[in-house]
């Protein structure tokens, strides 16, 4: 199945045999709404992958519920919190750096998990969902073949300050 299918279909955690983490997601009352949004965000850059990474099109591509709030985003807050981008960076992560392939996810309550084989690399590619108020304390990324849990730290994350609308 190709990774389009993958994000539309396997929606049951399914896993690959080896060489694959999870980017899990916890304590979210709009689990369900972010991640969509985020599944949204992958199939639209899978589908638009020659497209630059500065064309002004991606603003009216993307969700606008992510774009939205990258746009309320200042100086500060992408100073002190370094896994913020804008939409420009992270399109470009996702051109020149991607290393992952969604395979699954499954909703939890008040949460989620996705399942990618690769190294999903999270401090270039979480933007997306931590954008969406998601405080970083709520998302680990886990390493099955290593059994190692990663947490995402930074200086200091905006959701502690600050909710985008």
């Amino acid at each position: 199945m190709t990774e389009s299918g993958n994000i539309k279909y396997n929606t049951k955690g399914e896993k690959p045999l080896k060489s694959y983490q999870i980017v899990r997601v916890r304590n979210i009352a709009n689990a369900k709404e972010v991640l969509d949004n985020f599944k949204n965000a992958v199939l639209i850059f899978l589908n638009n992958k020659t497209l630059h990474y500065e064309d002004p099109k991606w603003e009216k591509l993307l969700p606008n519920e992510v774009v939205s709030k990258i746009k309320q985003l200042n100086d500060d807050d992408y100073k002190y919190d370094e896994l913020l981008d804008d939409i420009d960076m992270t399109i470009y992560n996702f051109q020149d750096i991607k290393q992952w392939e969604w395979y699954s996810s499954i909703e939890t309550e008040k949460g989620f998990d996705i399942i990618v084989k690769g190294k999903f690399n999270a401090w270039q590619f979480i933007n997306f969902i931590h954008c969406q108020n998601v405080p970083l304390d709520n998302i680990t990324i886990i390493d099955a073949d290593k059994k190692e849990f990663y947490e995402l730290k930074t200086i200091k994350d905006y959701t502690s300050y600050k909710i985008l609308k």
